[in-house]
């Protein structure tokens, strides 16, 4: 017969390795707070843009390559998004649409250049057998790296690879981009955070956590993004109310951002990819390089600055573009269209080009004639 003293001992011997599990991972996001305090006060103390992202992303990378990792649930990288869709929407106007719409051409130019190029470098990888043609084409592709890691298993690549390149990348980007975007900034006196236009709080965070929670309810991984800097533009431009997001709703946002893309490199993956990193890190160098020249005549035929092409023609994250973006003295409008309209072509064309072409280097590389 079970007694109380039983019953007692059973229910502790369920509890306990909960509770373990809990100061477990309690200990963990202890840890990853504190060094991404250290590393976001060392960029911004040399006033080093995004360093609010890049931070939490390198104390997350240390993190995750020691296997402590911690877990970011999708509504709230969701809410995440959408608060920096917010904060896009925020500085549009009928006068800045009007001077987009009057450089399409120059979009469409910009667009389909950095599609070329990347998948060409992807073609490159393949044709010397450095990985296979589908993961290679997906892994070089320059649209947000999030949905294209989602979807390139859906056409024949491995995700792992594919995810490895997509966030090397995205790493490589944030860098680089924060870097130029420090030097140009050096002697203007950038604060350590943007200042905050003026706008309805409250009815910003209702929109925020609607578009947010909905869109995880949408099978597709840039939705919050997407469709809250569609709705808002509507609202910011018809006047329904001024779309705000201070301080304390962009800097938790920037954290998640930034976590989300360091604990993706685990080391199962980086293990996964080491004999094709020199051959990434070669590739994704050329394709950044390859961006910034693209940038040179965009800017003179759109008169912007340099620096706001140059984050336009990036191939990074458009998540982590914005953030960039959102502390240097840039055109944020039009960077942000040209990186969401690079975004939907190659979701549009992605499928067409990466698993027939992929297919076709696979079986007409050099490497596989040979091994014949």
């Amino acid at each position: 017969m079970e007694t109380p003293k039983n019953r007692q001992g059973g229910s502790d011997n369920i509890f306990l390795p909960k509770l373990a599990q809990a100061r477990k991972i309690s200990l963990r996001w202890i840890c990853l707070l504190a060094l991404s305090a250290i590393l976001i006060g060392v960029f911004l103390a040399i006033h080093l843009a995004a360093g609010l992202m890049l931070g939490p992303m390198i104390a997350a990378i240390i993190m995750a390559i020691r296997g402590k990792n911690v877990t970011i649930s999708r509504p709230v990288f969701a809410l995440s998004q959408a608060v920096l869709a917010c904060l896009v929407v925020s500085s549009l106007n009928m006068t800045v649409l009007i001077d987009i719409a009057h450089n399409w051409w120059l979009m469409l130019f910009s667009v389909f250049s950095v599609i070329i190029v990347s998948f060409a470098t992807g073609a490159a990888l393949a044709w010397f057998g450095v990985m296979p043609g589908t993961t290679a084409l997906w892994g070089s592709s320059p649209g947000g790296a999030s949905t294209m890691m989602l979807i390139c298993g859906s056409f024949g690549a491995d995700p792992r690879l594919a995810a490895f390149m997509l966030y090397f990348r995205v790493i490589l980007v944030a860098f680089a981009t924060s870097i130029v975007a420090w030097l140009v900034s050096a002697g203007h006196n950038i604060p350590y955070l943007p200042p905050v236009p003026k706008g309805d709080l409250l009815p910003t965070l209702i929109f925020v956590v609607v578009t947010g929670l909905i869109s995880t309810r949408i099978k597709f991984p840039a939705a919050p993004l997407l469709l809250t800097m569609v709705i808002g533009a509507f609202i910011q431009l018809s006047g329904l109310f001024a779309i705000s997001t201070p301080q304390w709703m962009r800097i938790p946002a920037y954290l998640i951002i930034g976590w989300s893309i360091g604990l993706r490199f685990t080391l199962p993956v980086l293990q996964h990819a080491m004999r094709a990193l020199p051959a990434v890190i070669f590739s994704s160098t050329i394709l950044v390089g390859t961006c910034a020249l693209i940038a040179i005549p965009v800017a003179k035929l759109a008169h912007i600055d340099l620096l706001s092409a140059y984050l336009a023609t990036s191939p990074g994250g458009l998540d982590t573009v914005i953030i960039i973006s959102a502390g240097a003295p840039v055109d944020l409008p039009f960077i942000i269209s040209l990186q969401t309209a690079r975004l939907l072509a190659v979701l549009a064309l992605g499928p067409l080009i990466a698993k027939p072409v992929g297919r076709w280097l696979e079986t007409h590389s050099p490497k596989r004639k040979t091994s014949r």
